[in-house]
This record gives structure tokens, C-alpha cells and sequence, in this order.
């Protein structure tokens, strides 16, 4: 009897198995991709879900089906796009000219089971772009336009059980940018619709999935104010009768039963709540998670989620994040969710490796900027610890005027609406989700629809914060201005107005600035304002090149040159290798990855810096980098690039999102030797160090050798107090050059509780053996009285053959243009120098007259997220001087923004500073020596004029913007200390022209 039983029960188990949820994933078998060139498409009538399949027009391929039987490309995989596989499909490559606008078929063959009868057969898309018709052996099943999001189709009466079904997939790509815009309302037609990336095909996976009548249809983890307890929102689809329902939960890998529940469903929808009072919550540092398994009927549906609560408190007047009862800083970055091959959607290993990267550099959060988020991201985040701020991208409020005001406001609107509803349904489970936020820097108050689509929002999802706006703002604290806060609290359908502060200052100076810092309480992104969350929203957009050669082998390892990207990283990576190899600059960058990621490190230590300073102002909530991943395109200030290579060292990053460290904070990192600095000292501490202490600082030079220390008694807060002054106004002088250390650590009891470091570069101005009589060509006169300060024999060149033994130009504009002879370049060619530090473009034109320098004319280096670098070799123009290098900080005097940055086409001299600019495939010089007969040339455009001006300290008062007025005194007082860089420079430049180097004088 009891092998009977064991028999009848093994035959009624298998029976259920046969009659649950079953899924096939369809996303590995072979689609086939064809361009419908020809098809109609920009005058259609556009249909928002749901929809009456019966009633829309059937769209067949243009000539017939047997126009599919011809693809552009075979075999693909899902998630696809045209523009990953048929880039360029016009013969344009160039830009976005080869991007494809207009319709496309995915299709392919696939067996549905004969054991499926009966069931309820779907297709369920994760995501496309834009619309999708879906059509099952040749007949229209299935309609969606809500890019981007999840969407079923029940394709139930089209199916043939038993044998292979065509499944194709009529897609739509209407529009898009490749950039980071979404502020307009893109036209379809007489429609308008949101802005999205412009990519098109099957974004998602897809399934072909069998279920019961009667099944799950939704689940609902919401989070509660007490971390232990969730609620589980279930919705069932058919449901025409009291059903069993069955919930368990386990942690995540185990089989253990933690929680059980037995209910029926009654209706449609049921919400029960789960109490676990052991439950290992879910956080940033113990990312743990729970798999909760629900059976309606004969349907079963798994679900992962994590305990945990996040949330806004205020603490003694300040408003802080906090997570599962713990304070919290956010420090994020902006994506705009832009991926290799495909463009827009990312393998399951690039979405782990984006999570690990930002767990790499210590951050806490990454943002979805302007676009819907992905899944597969999410679900990294989830298991690796990492929150998530969420925008559905172009949810803008449509402008203009409509053929049809009412009728296209609707579509748009919903459109619109049901987006953001199936984001949030699809998302609003994962515990690293924290935030939704609507716009991305509207300036426009939010009007009534707006506010109905918050509320739709938060009832969807109650248990999260949503803001209105991310967006530049100035208001003060206590100052209503609805389209800059309007927000919704957790648990909380109250519009505030009030207490939400986000700010942007996307641009970035180019490079870490000794103004950064100027003192306690004055230091950039300080903020006093207690009352509100402070959250810097996009700061200091900073470009620099991806990490060509970690793209270049990743491209030539997995063959996929097809992307929408992949030949321009390999022709961006040969200019910069040719480059290398070819002027000079091996030694210093033995490979192009040495260079892009020196590069990367400037971007790297101003963030790192100025994340630092939110970290000490125990004010500031919020801080989001400008941004995340670089494209091939206009964007390149992510700190990633586009396959998610780190573009710079980690460490400059981490070091300053350690839970707990020192701060030590100069006035000025850059200074002559014998100029005096100022040091304070602040503990960043969410390790809640307290109590008194010793705080111990100590300067060396390059040697090791001690020159100035000093110990101070400190207390230490501790608690929620995360950033805090222990010291301020330490002024020393420096003495020694080259690289200082500046380090400090904290005692107590005789043990080093914490500890940090910073360094400072000192020039010691060296003018010696500048021997002869140095040319001066410059009518503002700030040469000729910086070179009588420095002791240096000068005499003014007005014009004819210059009288003296090496030459200098600053302001002044070249002649004698066409045939014949210069004055000047034909002095030179006699064995003397000139240097060129001011006009470089004219004089380069004439350089380019007289068949002395192959120059093909200029480029402007971009600014904020183009971007542009500045890089080195050795020379003796560099004695003293930091060499084989990126211009990072040490060079602020030319590397930042709001310097002269300009690179010349210069195809024979000898580089010795190089450039780059944005995605440029070329490599430019910033200073060159050409020769001229026996003598030679020195040009360049770096900006020394601005380092001899500084902040116009002279003994007359003139206009430095015009000045026209002879200068016979030069005063340094009050010049911007880090010019000291540029000023030994020049002083270098006039030593080797006069044909000495210090080496060569000693």
C-alpha cells in the first residue's frame, strides 16, 4: 500500500509539473534582421495599450512576406538593434550617418509543445524600440508602442501546438538621439512622443510562456518603515473562482522555509503582509536577499526582494538619508544607459561589471539618467549591494500646437503616463531602487496633468521617494518653488514644496583647482542648509578618451566590429598608437593605455577631491558625478567608458569614499618654493570615532626630510556627525621643491584611530644661466617686465632683424607673409631661437607660408563633456618640472577650462607636448620645436600669457583684456600661486633657446 501511495502521489506531482508555468526563452535562437526601406510609416495612426488587435491595419512587409526571406542578417541574438548589426547599413559611417530610421523585421521559427493545449500561450517581451507589431504565421497578434518597457501578447488563437510557428517582429524606429538630450518631444507624424536613444529592434529577451487560465499576473514586494515586515501585493489574471494560494519564503540559495502562508485568492487582487523579525536586512554592505515563491492554483511565480527601508529623517535640524535606520550619503553618478554592439541594452556580464565598478570607487548609488532603466542592472545591484535612482527618460510635457489639440494631448499623455506606470511596475520590487524622479532640468512648474501622474506614480509604488525635478535651482531654503522641489514622501500623498534641494553645475573646470578649497566653510559645494536634503545633482563634467586599448582587445576578441561604435574605437585607438610611436612619445607612454588612463586620473582626483568636500561639509546628502559612462559621441565624462572600463585609477576615487580617514585640506597644492600654504584638518567618520584626541601633521620634501610638524588636542564627535573640522589654519612655509607630503593621523590612547595624506607640488623659479640678450615682441609689455624681475637681459623688437641673442613673441602679429624673406625666421635659420608663447595661430600661419612647418590648421579643445588633455615628454624645457605626464593637477594653470586651450595640426615638428580633444581621431601639438635652418623654433599654444598676468598685481593699474600700455615694473603679489608652473616654464623655454640647460650650466 504505502509503494502504491508513493506511486499515485509521484504520478499526481508530475501531473501538476506538466500543468504549471511553463517558459522557453526565445532569445537564443537564430532571428533574422531585414530593412523594409520601403515601408510606409511616418503619417500612421499611433494606438497607446491596450488595444484591439482586430481593429488595426495589418502592416504586412513591403512586397510580401518573401521579402523576409532575404535578410540583411542572419543568426542574431536577442536583445538586437539595427544599428548594432547593420551600422552603417547606407554605406555612411561617419557620426550618426549610419543610423537607420524607418522599419525593420525581426523573425524566426519556433516549436510550441502539442502538450500545451489548453493553455494560455504568451510572448512576453522584456523590451523594443520603438513600435512593435507582432505577428504570429503571418497574422497580427499583437501591437505595442511604450518603448523600452515590458509587454505581453497573447497569442493563444494563432499558435499551431506541435509543430514550428513564424514569429515576426514588424519594428518601427521613428527617431532618437545618441546624445544626452532629452528636453524635447520628438514628432511622429502629427504625434509627438517622448525622446528616447535612437536604436531600434528587440531590446529584451523574450519568452514564449504557457499558463493556466488562471495565474499570476503581478507581484508586489513593498517595503515597509519597519525593515521586518513587507507587503506582498498579488494580482491574478483569469481568475473566475476562490483559487489556493500559497506564498514561501526563503533566503536567496536556500531551501530553507523561513515564512509560510495559505490563503485564496477571492479577487483579483490581494495584498498580505510577511513579518520576519529575524530577517537579515538588506543593505549596501549586506546586499542580503530572500526569494519568495507564490503558487495560485496550478501557476507559480518566484519573486526577489530584500528587507530594508530608506527613507528621510531629521536629525537636530537636518535632514538626512538614512537606510535601515543608519545614515546614509549618497554618492552617484549620471547614466544615460548608452552600451556597447547594440547600443542600448547591456549583456548580463557589462550590467554585473557597471555595479562592480561603482562598488570599486566606494559608491553608494547610480543613477538612470534620461532614460528607463534595465533589469538586468537592477538585479546586479540587488545582489551586489548598490542603491538606484530611476528617470523613464523624456517625460516631458508636450509644446506646440497640435492639428488635433485634444485628441494628440491624450495620446501624448498616456503615452506618457503608461510608461511611467510600467516602469515602476516592472522595477518596484528590487531593494536597490530608492528614488524615481519624473524630469531631468525642467524649467517649466509642473502643471495639473503632471501632478496626476505623480499620484498615479506613488500609488503604484507608495513606499519610495518621487521627485518631480532634478534641475538647477537657486532658491534658498524656505522658498517655495514647485518645479525646482515639488516631491512625494514615502507613505505620504502630501505635495512638499520645501525641503528638496537638488542643484546642478554640469561643467567642470577641466582639472582639480587650487580654489576648491580656500578655508573652512569656503570651499566648493560647501552647503549650510540644514533644512532641506542638499543634493548636488551634476557636477564637474570633466572629458576624457575611453580606454581605447582595453576596447581595441575586447573588439578584436570577440570579433564584433558590427556596433554602432566598434570601428571608430579601432581607428581612435590607431591615431592615438601612430601617434606614440611615431613623435616621440613611447618612453613616456609605452602604450596607448598608459596614456587614456592618466588621462582618466584627472577626471579621477577632481572628483575624488570634491567628493571629499561633501563629505566634510555633514551637510550636503547627495553628490552626482557628470557622469558615467562616455560614449563614441558628444558625451565623454563618464567616469567609465562605454564597456565599463574604470578610465582612471580606482583608488583616486575610493580613497576619499572611505567610511573613515583624515581630510587633509591645503590652500594651495601648487606654489614656488618659499611661498606658505595653508593646512586643515577634517575627520570623515562613519565609523563613529569620538572622544578627545591627538591629531599629529607632518610636512616632508621629496627626500623624507621633515620641514614643518605641528600637534593639536581635537574632539571628535562621532554618532551621525560624518564629516567634521578638527583644525584649522596651520600656515607653514614650504622650503623644499618637487612633490611634498602633508600627513596627518589621529591619536588615541597611544593608537592611530585614523589617518591621511596630501601632497603639494613646489617650483623652486629657477632663472639662472639665461645667459645673452633675450628679444622682446610683445606690445602689452608683460613680458618684458616679467623678464626684468627675473634678471634677464631684454631688449624690445619692434620690427627688421631682430638685435640680440634669442628671440621671445608674445602679443605681437607676424609679417612679412608671402614670397621673400621674414626678418624674424630668417635671423633664426642663422642659429638663434624663437620662442612663441602668444598668437600662436597667426604664427603658425606664417610658419606654414615659408614651407617651415607642415601645419593643416587648429583645433579647439572641448570644454566641460567633450573635454580635451594635455600630456608631456622629457626635455629640458621641463627641468624642475613634472615630465612624462598627463597635465593633471600640477599643470591647473594650463589644463583648466577658462585657460587658453587650443592644439595645432603640426605634421614635422618635434612634439613635445601633446594634445587631444572630445572623439577626435588625432592627436595634436601644444608645443613644438621646428627647425629653421641652423635655428629653430619653440610654439605653443599653452596659455603662459595668463600665467604672467595672474590676477593683474602690477605696480600701475591697466586693462590686461587690451592692454596696450609698456609695463617697466612686474609684480608676483597676488598672482595666482599655481602660475608658478607656467612662469619656470617659460623661464625653461628662455634657458634653452639661449642654448644652456641647468645641467649643462653646472
Amino acid at each position: 500500500m504505502l509503494i502504491k501511495n508513493k506511486l499515485l502521489l509521484a504520478l499526481a506531482v508530475v501531473s501538476l509539473q506538466s500543468m504549471a508555468r511553463e517558459s522557453v526563452d526565445l532569445s537564443s535562437l537564430g532571428w533574422n534582421i531585414t530593412l523594409d526601406t520601403q515601408a510606409q510609416w511616418n503619417s500612421d495612426e499611433l494606438y497607446v495599450s491596450p488595444v484591439n488587435v482586430a481593429a488595426l491595419p495589418v502592416h504586412q512587409p513591403t512586397g510580401g512576406w518573401q521579402l523576409l526571406d532575404a535578410p540583411q542578417k542572419r543568426n542574431v541574438q536577442l536583445p538586437a538593434t539595427v544599428e548594432g548589426e547593420l551600422w552603417g547599413w547606407n554605406g555612411q559611417t561617419y557620426g550618426v550617418t549610419g543610423n537607420y530610421v524607418g522599419v525593420s523585421w525581426f523573425n524566426t521559427s519556433v516549436d510550441v509543445p502539442a502538450n500545451w493545449t489548453g493553455k494560455r500561450i504568451t510572448l512576453q517581451f522584456d523590451a523594443v524600440r520603438f513600435r512593435a507589431e507582432v505577428f504570429v504565421n503571418h497574422q497580427l497578434a499583437g501591437y505595442d508602442l511604450v518603448n523600452s518597457t515590458p509587454f505581453s501578447i497573447d497569442i493563444t488563437p494563432y499558435v499551431k501546438l506541435g509543430q514550428k510557428n513564424d514569429v515576426a517582429i514588424r519594428i518601427t524606429d521613428p527617431n532618437g538621439n545618441f546624445n544626452w538630450k532629452d528636453s524635447q518631444c520628438y514628432a511622429w507624424g502629427n504625434y509627438l512622443t517622448n525622446p528616447s536613444h535612437g536604436f531600434g529592434g528587440i531590446t529584451g529577451r523574450v519568452h514564449l510562456c504557457a499558463t493556466d487560465r488562471t495565474y499570476i499576473d503581478d507581484v508586489f514586494v513593498e517595503n515597509t518603515p519597519v525593515p521586518s515586515v513587507v507587503k506582498v501585493h498579488v494580482a491574478a489574471g483569469g481568475l473566475t473562482a476562490d483559487t489556493p494560494l500559497v506564498m514561501e519564503l526563503r533566503e536567496r540559495g536556500s531551501q530553507k522555509v523561513v515564512w509560510r502562508h495559505n490563503d485564496q485568492m477571492t479577487t483579483a487582487e490581494k495584498t498580505i503582509e510577511a513579518s520576519l523579525p529575524q530577517a537579515r536586512l538588506w543593505s549596501v554592505d549586506a546586499p542580503n536577499l530572500y526569494e519568495l515563491t507564490l503558487r495560485l492554483g496550478n501557476d507559480e511565480v518566484k519573486k526577489r526582494f530584500g528587507f530594508r527601508w530608506f527613507e528621510v529623517r531629521t536629525v537636530k535640524g537636518d535632514k538626512q538619508f538614512y537606510l535601515n535606520g543608519k545614515r546614509i550619503t549618497l554618492v552617484t553618478a549620471i547614466s544615460w544607459s548608452f552600451w556597447p554592439d547594440n547600443g542600448i541594452t547591456p549583456s548580463r556580464e557589462l550590467a554585473y561589471k557597471q555595479v562592480r565598478d561603482a562598488k570599486q570607487l566606494g559608491m553608494t548609488m547610480l543613477n538612470f539618467h534620461r532614460t528607463i532603466g534595465n533589469t538586468d542592472v537592477l538585479d546586479a545591484a540587488d545582489e551586489l549591494g548598490l542603491l538606484y535612482f530611476e528617470e523613464p527618460g523624456g517625460n516631458q510635457y508636450p509644446a506646440g500646437k497640435f492639428d488635433d489639440g485634444t485628441l494628440y494631448t491624450k495620446f501624448y499623455f498616456d503615452y506618457r503616463n503608461e510608461k511611467l506606470a510600467r516602469m515602476i511596475r516592472r522595477d518596484r520590487s528590487h531593494p536597490s531602487l530608492v528614488i524615481y524622479n519624473l524630469h531631468n532640468e525642467r524649467g517649466a512648474s509642473p502643471q495639473a496633468e503632471d501632478r496626476r501622474e505623480m499620484q498615479m506614480g506613488h500609488r503604484l509604488d507608495p513606499s519610495r521617494i518621487l521627485t518631480y525635478n532634478s534641475c538647477n535651482g537657486k532658491n534658498p531654503e524656505g522658498e517655495p518653488d514647485d518645479h525646482f522641489k515639488l516631491h512625494l514622501m514615502p507613505n505620504d500623498t502630501t505635495f512638499y514644496n520645501v525641503g528638496w534641494w537638488d542643484n546642478h553645475h554640469a561643467g567642470g573646470p577641466g582639472v582639480y583647482h587650487d580654489y576648491i578649497y580656500k578655508g573652512k566653510d569656503n570651499y566648493l559645494r560647501y552647503s549650510a542648509n540644514k533644512g532641506e536634503i542638499v543634493y548636488w545633482g551634476e557636477e564637474g563634467a570633466i572629458g576624457t578618451p575611453p580606454r581605447l586599448q582595453l576596447i581595441r582587445d575586447e573588439i578584436l576578441r570577440t570579433g564584433r566590429t558590427t556596433g554602432w561604435e566598434a570601428k571608430d574605437y579601432l581607428a581612435w585607438y590607431d591615431a592615438y598608437d601612430q601617434f606614440l610611436r611615431q613623435r616621440g612619445f613611447s618612453k613616456a607612454f609605452p602604450c596607448v593605455d598608459s596614456l587614456t588612463r592618466q588621462m582618466g586620473n584627472v577626471a579621477y582626483y577632481y572628483q575624488g577631491r570634491v567628493i571629499e568636500n561633501i563629505h566634510i561639509s555633514n551637510t550636503v546628502d547627495a553628490y552626482a558625478v557628470n557622469g558615467w559612462e562616455s560614449m563614441k559621441l558628444e558625451n565623454h565624462s563618464g567616469i567609465v567608458d562605454n564597456y565599463r572600463n574604470l578610465k582612471g585609477d580606482a583608488d583616486l576615487i575610493a580613497r576619499y569614499n572611505r567610511p573613515l580617514y583624515l581630510a587633509v585640506k591645503l590652500t594651495n597644492k601648487v606654489l614656488a618654493v618659499d611661498d606658505t600654504t595653508t593646512t586643515d584638518v577634517y575627520i570623515v567618520n562613519r565609523k563613529n570615532v569620538h572622544g578627545t584626541a591627538q591629531l599629529v601633521l607632518t610636512a616632508r620634501d621629496a627626500k623624507g626630510r621633515l620641514l614643518a610638524q605641528t600637534k593639536r588636542k581635537v574632539k571628535v564627535s562621532g554618532g551621525v556627525v560624518y564629516g567634521e573640522n578638527l583644525m584649522t589654519g596651520w600656515q607653514w612655509k614650504v622650503t623644499g621643491s618637487g612633490y611634498v607630503s602633508v600627513d596627518a593621523k589621529l591619536v588615541q590612547q597611544g593608537r592611530t584611530v585614523a589617518a591621511g595624506s596630501d601632497r603639494i607640488y613646489a617650483v623652486a623659479m629657477n632663472a639662472k644661466s639665461i645667459e645673452g640678450t633675450c628679444v622682446v615682441a610683445d606690445t602689452t609689455g608683460v613680458l618684458a617686465a616679467y623678464l626684468k624681475s627675473q634678471g634677464i637681459q631684454t631688449t624690445d623688437y619692434k620690427a627688421g632683424r631682430p638685435q640680440g641673442d634669442f628671440m621671445i613673441v608674445g602679443a605681437f602679429e607676424p609679417t612679412q607673409f608671402g614670397s621673400g624673406y621674414s626678418d624674424i625666421l630668417e635671423w633664426a635659420s642663422t642659429g638663434h631661437t624663437v620662442v612663441i608663447v602668444d598668437n600662436p595661430l597667426r604664427w603658425a600661419d606664417l610658419l606654414s607660408d615659408k614651407e617651415l612647418m607642415d601645419y593643416r590648421g587648429f583645433k579647439q579643445l572641448g570644454r566641460s563633456w567633450y573635454g580635451g588633455n594635455f600630456f608631456c615628454r622629457s626635455h629640458p624645457i621641463f627641468e624642475g618640472l613634472p615630465t612624462d605626464c598627463v597635465f593633471n593637477w600640477e599643470y591647473q594653470c594650463f589644463a583648466a577650462y577658462n585657460r587658453r586651450r587650443v592644439g595645432l595640426r603640426d605634421m614635422n615638428g618635434e612634439v613635445l607636448v601633446g594634445c587631444v580633444s572630445d572623439h577626435r581621431k588625432e592627436v595634436y601639438s601644444a608645443l613644438s620645436e621646428i627647425a629653421v635652418g641652423r635655428g629653430r623654433v619653440l610654439i605653443t599654444t599653452l596659455d603662459i600669457p595668463a600665467c604672467l598676468r595672474g590676477t593683474a598685481a602690477y605696480n600701475k593699474k591697466v586693462d590686461l583684456d587690451g592692454m596696450n600700455e609698456s609695463m617697466n615694473t612686474f609684480n608676483t603679489q597676488g598672482m595666482n600661486k599655481a602660475d608658478a608652473v607656467g612662469r619656470q616654464l617659460l623661464l625653461n623655454m628662455l634657458r634653452y633657446a639661449s642654448g644652456k640647460s641647468s645641467q649643462q650650466a653646472q
